[in-house]
């Protein structure tokens, strides 16, 4: 295995460690299975501190404290809010209840970090930002992927950087899967993952990853939108969906070699919980191609081949992977983690811990205004496919 040296964050290029960051107090709002995984990543980075936890019920907060050794613990989401240590506020709650808390986290003059999705609906992630800029307050959706080193690295062959062209030239497609058999650990229909009022189905679950993928690849946003999907009838949530999205040009002039415009291209995207697929991302461009590996949604490999003359001719081959952290015995001690690579929720803390620090209100790796285009993403999908709003009986 050849180990590269990650890229800078692109929230602080200067850096070459990705994991430097200042102190910051983070206060755990629900205590279920991601947010272990996240309270077990930051034991990682010396510098952050989980100060509170709070549930539904004093005992499950109590445990949740006992075994990451957490000082404060509440039986109660208010009762956490009024915790003067705390900067910051992590929501991994379950998603029908996330626009009271999230709303209450804000009026509560804390930073917060909401988990995928960022709100059941558009008109609410529209609310949470605006109330968060009236308050100065760092909001963000917890898309852990934009911050792994493999996903900047791809970034920066998509995109080229201040100083590098693009190495994939003109991007034409972009290919994403994310599909899991949810009957390997949620139990049918008990479990939350089917229940539609309570933010169930695989639009909510599993497409957040997908389209995040094909948004990265483009400047514009997508100009047609074609939806197909199955929904069970049973519960009502979606159970697998695939979407194809078209993107505009940026220009209005080709290169004379090929007549595609630039900026347009086309991603294919593929979600669902009924089976599981390899679940990689690949994006091709007019000077080859990139893939980042499997698992794309948090993943430590990214390989490139670019193209030679001639069709089927390979140039250069390039393999980039950037290995996760090994579990310390105090991470073993709690019970490691219930979800692959779960580590890697170290970048994506040192990246809010250093733009909160810095006095920035959102991140450039996932802006406010790509969650507020990949809401409307999951919105477009529930819609075309019939799926009723959490709201509705």
């Amino acid at each position: 295995m050849v180990i590269s040296t990650p890229p800078p964050p692109l929230d602080n290029p200067s850096l070459t460690d990705p994991l430097q960051c200042p102190p910051l107090r983070w206060g755990m709002l629900g205590c279920g299975r991601v947010s272990h995984d996240f309270t077990q990543a930051l034991k990682h980075l010396p510098s952050q501190s989980v100060v509170a936890c709070s549930a539904r019920s004093n005992d499950s907060a109590e445990a949740f404290a006992q075994k990451h050794g957490i000082k404060n613990f509440y039986g109660s989401y208010d009762e956490m809010l009024k915790d003067e240590n705390i900067d910051i506020v992590y929501i991994g709650n379950i998603h029908a209840f996330r626009k009271e808390t999230v709303t209450k986290s804000l009026m509560a003059k804390k930073h917060v970090l909401v988990e995928k999705p960022f709100a059941c609906s558009v008109a609410d992630a529209e609310k949470f930002i605006a109330l968060a800029k009236k308050n100065d307050l760092f909001i963000m959706e917890g898309m852990w992927t934009r911050f792994f080193p493999a996903v900047q690295k791809a970034r920066n062959m998509i995109m080229g950087t201040e100083t590098e062209q693009p190495e994939l030239g003109e991007i034409a497609k972009v290919f994403s899967d994310f599909n899991f058999y949810a009957a390997d650990h949620e139990e049918y229909p008990t479990s939350f993952f089917y229940n539609r009022k309570l933010g169930g189905g695989a639009s909510y679950l599993i497409a957040p990853y997908p389209f995040a993928a094909a948004t990265l690849c483009f400047k514009n946003e997508p100009d047609s939108i074609k939806v197909v999907g199955q929904k069970d009838e049973a519960t009502g949530v979606d159970i697998q969906g695939a979407m194809l999205l078209s993107f505009p040009p940026t220009g209005s002039e080709h290169d004379g070699k090929c007549p595609k415009l630039p900026g347009a291209g086309i991603a294919s995207l593929s979600f669902g919980m009924c089976g599981e697929t390899s679940e990689e991302t690949q994006v091709v461009g007019s000077k080859g191609r990139l893939k980042i590996e499997t698992p794309s949604h948090c993943p430590t490999k990214v390989s490139v081949q670019l193209k030679a003359h001639g069709r089927g001719q390979v140039g250069k081959e390039e393999c980039y992977e950037y290995p996760l952290p090994e579990d310390t015995e105090e991470i073993k001690a709690a019970g490691g983690f219930f979800y692959p690579n779960s580590a890697g929720f170290i970048y994506e803390a040192a990246a809010v811990a250093r733009c909160i620090s810095g006095g920035k209100r959102e991140v450039p790796q996932y802006t406010h205004a790509e969650t507020l285009l990949n809401m409307r993403l999951v919105e477009e999908f529930r819609n075309q496919l019939g799926i009723k709003p959490i709201t509705e009986d």
